[in-house]
């Protein structure tokens, strides 16, 4: 059976956010469309959901794959039947009638895109939008910096058109969203952007009940840094022929290696840089960034 949507949430260890998402997920669910929560092993979910398990929309697995927050989605995605795969992360909530407004973007052709996103922190909403980007259908020549995106943005993708790129990238326990949106552009896919928020990003949460912290806090340096420096040595020469895109996929890994103080990533960055006058611009570039983080 195929279904018009498939909404996947990745989840560890964080029973009383993930009861929160799927509540929201249930609450948007179109007619037809499926919900589909991946344990990534650390058997909570299912308690978590005792009293949503039995509703024929939610479907419950452990990961079977490589563990992370991307083997995970990966593991949902294997077994989604929507034309259309929605990914929504455990600690965040889905906005009612974003999914309806997914179905009626992927009627325009786009094979993926993302919304503006609600910002929640401590009771406290404020919208995050995006003017450099125009509503619908983004133009190949918007800048990479302008049009990268995180799962936590609404971001959707067709399952057909996953299948062809995918899977998001296991060893990228940081950076695996601008990996996958690097895949897509460099392939020619397009994508569409909705300026009104589909998700509430929460931060600054309590998690006593959880020993799963937020991610982006808990993550170490050096992965952090070797999982940016792999997206630009794994998308450079896709964005060869566009150089203000490939000099912004090299500026983030090195600003990423400098505020973190990981010069090893920096090293390897540069080492393999060719021409020397783009070496030379990555080593200037990588200077004056921690030069900025002595002087804070």
């Amino acid at each position: 059976m195929t279904r018009p949507l498939s909404i996947i949430i990745p989840t560890y260890n964080r029973p009383k956010l993930l009861q929160r998402a799927v509540q929201s997920a249930l609450a948007a669910c179109p007619d037809g469309a499926e919900i589909i929560v991946v344990d990534d092993r650390s058997d909570t979910a299912e308690s978590a959901l005792h009293d949503v398990i039995s509703d024929p929309r939610v479907t419950v697995l452990t990961n079977p794959g490589e563990k992370g927050a991307a083997g995970a989605r990966n593991a949902g995605a294997q077994v989604a039947t929507g034309q259309i795969l929605l990914f929504f992360d455990d600690d965040d909530t889905l906005i009612a009638d974003y999914p309806g407004r997914v179905l009626a973007a992927a009627q325009t052709g786009a094979s993926f895109g993302f919304s503006a996103r609600m910002r929640v922190e401590n009771g406290r909403q404020q919208a995050e939008l995006r003017p450099e980007l125009p509503t619908g259908m983004l133009p190949n020549d918007t800048p990479l910096s302008a049009k990268l995106a995180a799962f936590s943005a609404g971001y959707w993708v067709r399952r057909a058109v996953f299948a062809q790129v995918g899977p998001i990238a296991p060893d990228q326990v940081n950076d695996e969203d601008t990996d996958l949106c690097c895949k897509l552009y460099a392939q020619g896919h397009a994508a569409w952007y909705d300026p009104v928020p589909g998700c509430a990003v929460h931060s600054g949460y309590d998690t006593n009940d959880t020993t799963a912290p937020q991610l982006t806090q808990s993550t170490d340096p050096a992965a952090m840094v070797a999982c940016y420096v792999r997206t630009f040595e794994r998308h450079a020469s896709g964005f060869q022929s566009r150089p203000a895109d490939h000099w912004f996929l090299l500026r983030r890994a090195l600003r990423v290696a400098a505020r973190t103080g990981v010069d090893a990533g920096g090293n390897q960055l540069l080492q393999g840089l060719r021409p020397r006058s783009l070496q030379l611009k990555g080593w200037l570039f990588w200077q004056m960034k921690k030069a900025g983080q002595l002087l804070r």
